[in-house]
């Protein structure tokens, strides 16, 4: 097992995603108590990537498999005071080591899926001893409610990383822009299950596109289904080309950037099972957003920007029409001014750590600040 430092607070999250969401918090917290030693954690090796190039001054390290012993020796070194897991993160052996040692556990930017009730039973007991559940909406808290988080720990405080992308969104780096050029549309998160709907109605479009998969490792087939559709296709990996109709983003962490190199954005996962991908990255960069109708996972971006420069469309035909009006047109809709009202998160978050490592009442903190 690897040596984790000693820190104050233990920030976790998963992936990419995740380490993009807590930097608003991390910077927050590190200007509102310098005194506070940090340490980030990310469950995969991509994840902790982009956390070392987010917080290069802080120690980014893996979290403790879950399986005891091990989340007990983890937090035998680190000796942290509070542990902040983003998103849910609930993983039930190192919630029991947190609970024998005393260490309060917040989770910030909360959401309960469908499958995590689904197996609320192994979870229950982890949710019951949460200091605070920070949901991103009220369908979020009530089912964390559900999950068996006490009700009085329960706040709504909106989704920190909209924070970051809203102040300072990523912006692509001089060789992406070399690699790729500007297309018509930048397709993102693109998953398996949309591609044999949306690679041929791509084609019949004539739309130049920056297809970014969700998993790079489906570029191959990206490229095999260009081929029998008889549209040229590049690798970013390889180069790419700006000859090329399309080229695929088959690297990590580029996409939240790249979306300023596209007309349009047309985002995936939102018309296959996954039940949506943030709309608000490609919002952030001012780019007019077509989304499908498979949005549950960002409802409250999609109450936020619908009809300002994001539009749902039932399939991929209709989705590359509209991303063609909008290309053409003399003046695009910028998504910008909407996306600012979801802002406010990364404060109400911040709020309701110090409480929690000072030993507060959440909901007290939360009245006293004029709730969210």
């Amino acid at each position: 097992m690897s040596r984790r430092p000693p820190a104050d607070v233990w920030l976790h999250g998963a992936s990419v995603g995740d380490a993009r969401a807590l930097a608003p918090l991390v910077r927050a917290l590190a200007d509102a108590r310098p005194d506070l030693r940090l340490l980030i954690s990310a469950q995969t090796s991509t994840g902790r990537a982009m956390a070392r190039r987010l917080f290069p001054a802080l120690p980014v390290v893996r979290p403790p498999l879950d399986l005891p012993p091990l989340p007990d020796r983890a937090l035998a070194q680190v000796r942290p005071r509070l542990v902040v897991l983003e998103y849910l993160e609930l993983w039930p052996a190192w919630a029991a080591a947190c609970r024998r040692r005393g260490v309060p556990v917040l989770v910030v930017d909360g959401r309960v899926t469908a499958r995590s009730l689904r197996v609320r039973p192994l979870l229950r007991r982890a949710a019951a001893g949460l200091a605070a559940f920070c949901a991103r909406t009220e369908a979020d808290a009530a089912a964390a409610r559900a999950l068996g988080v006490p009700a009085e720990r329960v706040v709504v405080h909106g989704n920190g990383k909209h924070d970051g992308v809203a102040l300072a969104p990523p912006q692509p780096s001089p060789e992406l822009q070399a690699a790729v050029g500007a297309v018509d549309v930048v397709i993102g998160s693109l998953h398996p299950d949309e591609e044999a709907a949306a690679l041929p109605a791509l084609a019949a479009s004539g739309l130049r596109a920056l297809i970014a998969p969700r998993y790079p490792r489906r570029a191959a087939a990206i490229v095999r289904a260009g081929d029998r559709l008889g549209v040229s296709v590049a690798l970013r990996s390889a180069g790419g080309s700006r000859d090329a109709r399309w080229v695929v983003l088959d690297t990590v962490g580029e996409l939240a950037g790249a979306y300023a190199l596209g007309a349009v954005a047309v985002v995936g996962g939102t018309f296959g099972r996954r039940e949506g991908q943030t709309l608000a990255e490609p919002a952030a960069h001012g780019r007019p957003v077509v989304h499908g109708p498979r949005v549950a996972n960002v409802a409250d971006e999609v109450a936020a920007l619908t009809g300002h420069g994001v539009a749902e469309a039932p399939d991929w035909t209709v989705a590359f029409a509209r991303a063609r009006v909008w290309r053409d047109a003399a003046e695009r809709p910028d998504p910008r001014p909407a996306l600012a009202r979801l802002s406010g998160a990364t404060a109400r978050n911040l709020r309701t750590l110090l409480a929690v490592l000072e030993g507060r009442g959440v909901q007290d903190v939360d009245r006293a600040a004029g709730g969210c």
